[in-house]
């Protein structure tokens, strides 16, 4: 709206121009430069006005318009190219990881690959495991012979 009130400023300095000045054929306005307005003699100053107020409003919005569209340029551009390379990229990415006619398989087959730490851990719980399962039979078999002897 700074523009448009910048711009309406000169209104009535416009208007006397073209109505009481009669003798100038232009006029000049700030942005629009040298303005014939000979031709504009024959109209009211109400509808001159009206005019005026018009195209100041229009010239003012045309500009936040540029700035939109501009703006929205940009944010279609920086989508499309995140777009290709989500979708041409993904594929070439893909097909590189799964590639086995590398030297080590492929990197998902090296991902999926148990480290040797991990493997001597899971060696490490199972030997536990069954550790404790030995340990349980023997602790039954015990109470077991408790109980049997304690009943004769």
């Amino acid at each position: 709206m700074k523009s448009w009130t910048q711009k309406t400023g000169e209104q009535k300095s416009f208007i006397n121009a073209v109505l009481i000045n009669g003798n100038k054929p232009e006029y000049s306005l700030t942005e629009f430069g040298d303005v014939k307005i000979s031709h504009l003699r024959k109209y009211h100053a109400h509808l001159l006005q009206q005019a005026f107020d018009m195209k100041m409003r229009i010239l003012s919005y045309w500009k936040i318009v540029l700035r939109r569209i501009v703006d929205n340029l940009a944010l279609h551009l920086q989508l499309t190219v995140r777009n290709l390379v989500d979708q041409e990229f993904q594929k070439e990415i893909i097909a590189e990881m799964l590639d086995s006619r590398s030297g080590n398989g492929g990197s998902v087959h090296r991902l999926l690959e148990e480290s040797p730490s991990v493997a001597n851990k899971r060696e490490k719980l199972n030997n536990n495991i069954k550790l404790l399962k030995e340990s349980k039979d023997v602790v039954v078999a015990i109470v077991d012979q408790n109980c049997g002897n304690g009943e004769r």
